[in-house]
This record gives C-alpha cells, sequence and structure tokens, in this order.
C-alpha cells in the first residue's frame, strides 16, 4: 500500500524523487512511502551506500530510524564498531548497554553507576530511557556482544595452545 504524499505544490524540479521501504520496528513485512529528496542528498545516499557495501534503501531506512530515535532521545548518538552499530551515550565513549549492565551491577542504582561511570545522572537516565524504549534491541546487542568476546576467547586460548 503507497502512504499519501503530503508535498507542498511548489516543490522545485531539481528534486529528485526517492522511494525508500520503511519497515515498522514490530513488523516483519515492509511498507513503501515516497519521499522527495534534493539531488545532492540523493547523489551523497548513493556515494555512501557504495562506500559502505550497503544497499541504498537499507541505509536511508537507517538513517531515518536512526534520526527518529535521536529526537526521542537526544542524548543517545548511532556509532560503528568491530562489533556493529549500536547506541551510545552522547560526549563519551559509553554504550547505552555498557550503562545499563554498570546500572545493574549498582543494585540498579542511577546515581551510583553515575558515580562510577563518572558522568551526570541525567546521562545514565537518558540510556535508561532509551532502554526502556528499545530494550529487546540492547538485549540482543548484549547477547551478540557475549557470543563475540567467547567466540574471541576461543581463539586467544587456541592460539597460545598452538605455540605450547
Amino acid at each position: 500500500m503507497r502512504a499519501e504524499s503530503s508535498t507542498p505544490a511548489n516543490l522545485s524540479n531539481t528534486q529528485q524523487y526517492a522511494a525508500i521501504l520503511m519497515s515498522m520496528p514490530s513488523s516483519k513485512t515492509k511498507q513503501s512511502v515516497a519521499f522527495r529528496f534534493d539531488p545532492i542528498t540523493v547523489k551523497r545516499l548513493k556515494q555512501r551506500a557504495i562506500e559502505t557495501h550497503a544497499g541504498q534503501t537499507a541505509l536511508a531506512e537507517r538513517y531515518i530510524e536512526e534520526g527518529l530515535r535521536h529526537d526521542e532521545h537526544p542524548l543517545i548518538f548511532f556509532r560503528d564498531g568491530e562489533a556493529g552499530r549500536r547506541p551510545a551515550l552522547l560526549g563519551s565513549r559509553l554504550d547505552v548497554a555498557e550503562v545499563i549492565e554498570t546500572i545493574r551491577q549498582n543494585d540498579n542504582s542511577l546515581e551510583d553507576a553515575a558515580d562510577y561511570l563518572e558522568i551526570p545522572v541525567a546521562h545514565v537516565d537518558a540510556c535508561l530511557s532509551y532502554y526502556a524504549d528499545y530494550k529487546k534491541d540492547i538485549d540482543v546487542w548484549v547477547e551478540h556482544t557475549r557470543a563475540l568476546a567467547e567466540r574471541e576467547r576461543e581463539r586467544w586460548q587456541r592460539r597460545r595452545q598452538a605455540l605450547a
């Protein structure tokens, strides 16, 4: 089903049409939605898709979803790493998952976690707020990183044994 577009009648003819398939977070099916983007934005999206070996639709969907999440949670941004892309606390090197684990390790005390991490309680609370809204995503990330760490530990042991 195509969503209705509410574009102004005075759109310049230099703007280019781009269709992006967007998924609803809880849905397994995708919904077609049409947007009009400036040609420079479309060119940059295409170039970034080539550079990252990602599909344009997936990349645009990611940018929109992350932008929406950032609007809801202004202290959270998204970063890439060896283990994948994940939400993190703005102005720090802390992932949301790390802050949540620290809260748990401090008897669910936001104040104690903030003291331990040497960040304001409001920043710990921002991570908790994000976690409350996207618990499943964070839990999947934590499980993913634990499995990755276990594989790396096993690899390290094999390398150490190979030299014995």
